[in-house]
This record gives C-alpha cells, structure tokens and sequence, in this order.
C-alpha cells in the first residue's frame, strides 16, 4: 500500500501535527521528525528528545511518538538504545548495482576496498561472448572480485570481459590482492554509458558463503549486468558480469529518471546500520 501523501500544511515545515488531516498522527510526527533529521536539526549520533518530551511538544500520546519512531527505525533513520535513548543514525550507504566496471568509475575511499578472487582467461557460455558481441574464438578474461565495506564482503562479481580491450585490467588486478583504489576507467579511455541490469533472488554456494561468512543456501540477491561504454556517438558492450549480494545486509531500491529511455537505475544499500557506521554513540 502506498504511504499517505504528505499533508500540504504546517506538517512539512516542522511545525503543530494537523489533527483534521486523514494522514494518521504518527505517520505526520514521523514525516516532521524524518525533515528535522535530513535538515540537520538533529546531526549523527546526537540524541533526539525523549518520548515524553516529544510527546508534549507534539500534543500527542507517548504511544503515538512509538509508532513514529518506530518507523524511524526499521528506516534506518534512527537508532534506539535500551537504557540510552534515541540517536540520529549514519546516513544510509547506497551505491549503483552493476559489474566491476561500474566500481572503478572514480577512485574508491579508504572504507572500500575490491579484492581480486581469480583473473584468468576463461572459456565461457555463448551467451555470454554473444553478449559482449565477442567473435567465436576471441579470447574472454575473467575477473572475479569481492566488495568490502570497512572489512565486511558485500558481494562477489563474476566479470567478463574481451580481453583485447581489458589488458590494461588483467595486468593491473592480481589475485589475492586489493583493487589498486586509483584504479579508474578514464585513465584508459573508457566512459561507461548505460547498463542493463535484472536481479532476482537465489542461494549462495558454499564458495560465497564461506567469503560472505552466512550459512550455505543463504539467501542472495543475483544481479546480472551488461555495462556499456561509449564509442563516438553510439555504445558498445563492455562488461558482462552475475553479481551476488549479501541478502541480510542489503536491500535493493529501483530510482526512475527523466534522463532519457531507459532512464532506470538498481541501487543497493545497507540495511544493518553497524556496518553503515552506525553503531552504539560513544558517551
């Protein structure tokens, strides 16, 4: 069911609930709440007054401001904790989905880091080489990657490549290594352009449970990409690439733009705010 559309009044601005509205009291306390926190009334990690006092400012009962939090919470938007109180969480990491290609668009911070599983040439499915519009005995590398953020594996990519125009790649990504973090596309001449990406759910292998750290078959998201990259005025295949996403730390998000056809994105983003940063506020 679609949330309530936000009621046009004082609500927006921060200021007294609208009791007439048919938008339900905890959904407009939290709707105030959500603005003062993304407006930096409230910044990271600081304390949010506590339910009777937002209780008073706001008119309404202390069951009300639960629900509101609550909400909050499961958003990500907040974080309780028992014997402490309310805090501001971290605001939420959120990246595109797609291949490896996709990650070294601009130089990568200190927080993540992309560790090189295995380079070779590889034989592969048709599908594949006729995906990356690669003729019948062009050579195909391979480059399995995993993604850490601040030391927790996010996800394990399976990229394809022609290996003609990804040399520059196979020679600087070594196996057992991190992804030198200024590792850039533009530095060789490639501008990624659209991608086409589906993603369903699916079951990890023993191999990525093992680097993941949760149970065989646990569940996972499967994205499976074809990154383009510009060529004059037209694109061309770049990167084929079957993407697997922790399930219990990420979500997936679709953003629609007005960019031109086409004009969708996937996005992940964490939902566990300990990974995110988020954990308990130092005293």
């Amino acid at each position: 069911m679609p949330a309530p559309q936000r009621h046009r009044g004082s609500v927006a601005n921060g200021g007294p609930l609208d009791r007439s509205s048919f938008v339900p009291l905890y959904y407009q306390l939290q709707e105030v709440l959500k603005e003062q926190i993304e407006s930096g009334t409230w910044t990271t990690g600081e304390a949010l007054p506590s339910e009777p006092e937002l209780a008073r400012r706001f008119g309404v009962s202390r069951v009300v401001v639960r629900q509101a939090l609550a909400i909050l919470e499961d958003d990500r938007q907040i974080v309780r904790i028992k014997g402490r109180g309310t805090f501001v969480a971290e605001p939420k990491l959120d990246a595109r989905a797609g291949g490896l290609s996709r990650s070294l668009v601009v130089p990568r911070p200190a927080e993540v880091a992309i560790q090189a599983l295995d380079v070779r040439t590889a034989h592969v499915e048709e599908s594949i080489r006729g995906e990356l519009d690669a003729g019948a005995g062009e050579a195909i590398l391979r480059v399995t990657t995993c993604l850490s953020l601040r030391g927790v594996p996010l996800s394990i990519s399976y990229s394809f490549f022609r290996r003609a125009e990804a040399e520059w790649l196979e020679a600087a990504v070594k196996p057992g290594r991190n992804v030198p973090a200024d590792l850039v596309l533009a530095d060789h001449g490639i501008e990624l352009a659209q991608a086409r990406i589906a993603v369903e759910t699916s079951q990890c292998g023993q191999f990525e449970a093992d680097r993941f750290g949760i149970p065989h078959r646990a569940s996972v998201f499967l994205a499976v990409c074809t990154e383009f990259r510009r060529d004059g005025a037209a694109t061309r295949p770049f990167e084929v690439a079957r993407v697997e996403y922790r399930g219990d730390l990420l979500r997936f998000r679709l953003e629609v733009s007005d960019a031109g056809p086409g004009g969708m994105e996937a996005m992940w983003e964490l939902t566990d705010p300990v990974v995110g940063g988020a954990g308990a506020p130092t005293a």
